[in-house]
């Protein structure tokens, strides 16, 4: 039996690892908030009374135009919050497992970004969770995993698959970006796979890429959502989609073109098949209800 303290309660992630968690898994949760308010002697007290095998980071500030906008509190949600945790870890000597983003790079290339390129981002999100990872990988380097994932959807919390079902639904005309090119990757996806790599002894510390195979843009993804949509009764009507370029939004911050991730490395690593990015959004809507697109987490 293993002791996992997850930070994080109702987010996306979060909300999937404590339905997914397996029989041998002893789990005990702290919400972000939680986490916030408490002073770091009552959370060394947590930490050394539960004496964690492993640490899940599940949270993050990850409105990526408020972080333009307040980079300091990308800072604090992203980087301070880690480097706290990361010193509450070697009290009890756990292994960390913290989440972070495609958008450390500058989705300069042209094909899925492999564990090896250096990263370079583009905006204060990107940078605030490189600057995690970088802390990570120099003061907790063998005790440390650090999974990059991408376009992560689920029916909690705030997402991109969410937002596209209730605008379709509110209205008959819709404008969808069609110069950012990523890899969707379905939350449940991402829990199985973690809780996979604590029961592994094969997945080593280090920098590792996960998200549903292949990968489409922002126009092509709301396409197949809506065309999913309509086939199981989500949506009542079909609106036209049109395809524009990121500039006509006039967002504060700068998105990568192009930040597919390569996942092959921990497919290999834990003998796991491919499951396309289309099989994936079918299998999460299919549990979708108009309660739970509408549902503000």
């Amino acid at each position: 039996m293993l002791n996992v303290l997850l930070l994080g309660q109702t987010g996306q992630l979060a909300s999937e690892l404590r339905l997914t968690t397996p029989a041998s898994i002893r789990l005990k949760v702290i919400s972000y908030s939680e986490f916030s308010i408490l002073s770091y002697v009552e959370l060394s007290r947590i930490f050394l009374s539960y004496k964690p095998d492993w640490v899940i980071n599940a949270v993050a500030c990850n409105q990526v135009d408020q972080a333009e906008l307040l980079p300091e509190l990308a800072m604090a949600g992203n980087f301070y919050l880690v480097q706290r945790l990361q010193r509450l870890c070697v009290l009890t000597d756990s292994k960390l497992l913290h989440i972070s983003t495609d958008y450390v790079f500058d989705g300069s290339q042209a094909q899925p970004y492999k564990e090896i390129v250096q990263p370079k981002p583009l905006n204060h999100y990107g940078k605030s969770k490189l600057l995690a990872e970088q802390w990570l990988q120099q003061e907790y380097a063998e005790s440390s995993v650090i999974i990059r994932t991408s376009w992560l959807y689920s029916a909690y919390g705030s997402n991109f698959v969410k937002t596209m079902l209730k605008l379709m639904q509110a209205k008959s005309q819709l404008q969808v970006a069609q110069d950012q090119t990523g890899s969707p990757c379905r939350a449940y996806s991402l829990a199985c796979v973690i809780w996979k790599i604590i029961g592994s002894k094969t997945v080593l510390s280090g920098v590792y890429h996960w998200a549903d195979s292949g990968y489409c843009s922002r126009y092509e993804f709301a396409t197949v959502i809506q065309a999913f949509g309509l086939q199981l009764g989500l949506l009542s009507h079909k609106a036209e989609l049109i395809p524009v370029n990121s500039e006509q939004f006039n967002s504060p911050a700068v998105r990568p073109a192009f930040s597919a991730l390569d996942s092959s490395l921990l497919r290999e690593l834990l003998f796991l098949p491919e499951v396309t990015w289309q099989q994936q959004l079918l299998q999460a809507l299919l549990l979708f209800t108009p309660a739970s697109i509408d549902k503000k987490d």
